[in-house]
């Protein structure tokens, strides 16, 4: 069963507007190096300073980015800059935010402490891999901060409106925190402390069982701090904070529920012939070549426009190469055989497009290993579909594979079959900022 508890958040003092716009940041992993340098700059107050400090000449074990970030907590506590509310409660989010496709959206959930399970409990599960060193890396930020400072993002089945009404009648006064950030996304965050409607949430969610749609790595930090924690001081209490994260949770029917694909982008490749590599694409897939112009905007929409209309049908991508500055459409024949194709044995995982992709093109045709996928010593990440191709036309890439989202029901599928997704299968907008909602992570007390 999935427990979840009301806690004291840390908030800003500042609640309104641009003053609290100012002091918050994406997430860890969505904060380019120049972002974390402006955003290091905007404010010495700005919860970068907490999740993603610099290095600076001098560092070593007694002092470093992850010391500072604790004690930058400790002190803004201390001097008022942020504060722990006096009652525990649930925090319903808002996110408003125009989609790429035009449509008005409107993503709710409540902000909540989850108790944590090993995914082999099949409470909480993943649905995409984790790479080690990220997780190295928050587990030394958690040792020093003490602190959920970015809230992950879980969903949850409801196929009724139970949710929709105790979220109407959890917003229906004033909020506790408002503002804008950079990405354009309008934030409203209230506080719940009221116990019957608390009750009620905590009965919907708990037959449940949570897909962690993102925060892999942040969850399985939790779990490795809190087995640091037993390890180190034994009878502590089983409720105690250490078993909880700090969770948005949404039910996978909520209107505003959106995701953006993540493109890959390839370089690095030695001796990459197009015309050759067309040939090889063309034992399993059907390849067809684009007249429009990609140097001009109407030519690259129409190009995009026509993965689209794949969208949920078959693997299909759009490649675009450097070399001869084309747009191809590439999709999976139906009578291609895949035997030795060195797609997984899991039927979850084979119909997946980011699987065909990464099984099929990235490794049996270009022979990049799956270690080495997971280097990405060759491949780029890139969300805006425009900007997949502009670097592609520029030079900068090989080659560029522009995918369709991962379905939702395809997310839920995998997880139902225990299978896991390759690195940036999904990506949902609106990321969850940091900074909005923060929760101590103190042993010996209850979240």
């Amino acid at each position: 069963m999935a427990e979840v508890l009301p806690f004291r958040a840390i908030r800003y003092a500042a609640t309104r507007g641009r003053a609290l716009g100012q002091l918050l940041a994406p997430p860890y992993d969505q904060v380019s190096q120049e972002q974390r340098d402006e955003l290091l700059r905007r404010s010495p107050h700005n919860i970068i300073h907490v999740t993603l400090g610099e290095n600076r000449a001098g560092d070593g074990p007694g002092e470093n980015r992850y010391t500072r970030a604790g004690a930058y907590l400790r002190r803004w506590l201390a001097e008022g800059v942020v504060r722990r509310d006096a009652v525990p409660a649930f925090y319903p989010l808002e996110e408003s935010f125009w989609s790429p496709d035009g449509r008005d959206l409107r993503r709710r959930g409540f902000l909540v402490a989850l108790r944590l399970h090993e995914f082999s409990e099949g409470v909480v599960v993943p649905h995409e891999k984790t790479l080690v060193g990220p997780k190295a890396d928050r587990l030394e930020n958690m040792r020093q901060v003490r602190a959920d400072i970015s809230p992950l993002f879980g969903l949850y089945r409801d196929d009724g409106t139970e949710t929709r009404a105790l979220l109407d009648e959890a917003t229906q006064g004033d909020a506790a925190a408002e503002t804008d950030t950079d990405d354009g996304v309008h934030h409203r965050l209230w506080r719940c402390d009221d116990v019957a409607l608390v009750r009620r949430f905590q009965d919907v969610v708990a037959p449940r069982r949570v897909i962690i749609a993102d925060g892999h790595h942040r969850y399985e930090t939790a779990l490795a701090y809190r087995r640091m924690l037993e390890a180190e001081a034994h009878g502590l209490p089983s409720d105690g904070g250490h078993h909880y994260v700090l969770m948005l949770l949404c039910p996978m029917n909520d209107p505003g529920l959106f995701m953006f694909a993540t493109h890959r982008l390839l370089f690095g490749l030695p001796d990459l012939s197009v015309a050759r590599f067309v040939a090889a694409l063309e034992r399993w897939f059907r390849v067809e070549e684009l007249d429009e112009d990609l140097r001009r905007a109407a030519g690259r929409a129409w190009a995009i426009s026509k993965l689209a209309e794949h969208g949920g049908k078959s693997s299909t991508f759009l490649m675009v190469t450097a070399e001869d500055r084309k747009a191809r459409v590439v999709t999976l024949r139906d009578e291609a055989d895949l035997g030795d194709a060195g797609l997984p044995r899991s039927a979850a995982l084979r119909m997946l497009d980011v699987t065909v992709l990464h099984s099929v093109v990235l490794q049996q045709i270009l022979g990049l290993s799956p270690e080495a996928q997971e280097k990405q010593g060759n491949i780029t990440y890139v969300r805006d579909a425009a900007e997949a191709v502009n670097r592609v036309l520029s030079g900068e890439h090989q080659v560029g594979f522009l995918l369709n989202p991962t379905p939702m029901w395809q997310v839920e599928a995998l997880s139902d079959a225990g299978e896991t997704m390759p690195q940036k299968s999904t990506l949902f907008f609106p990321r969850i900022w940091s900074g909005l909602a923060m929760r101590e992570v103190v042993p010996t007390e209850r979240p």
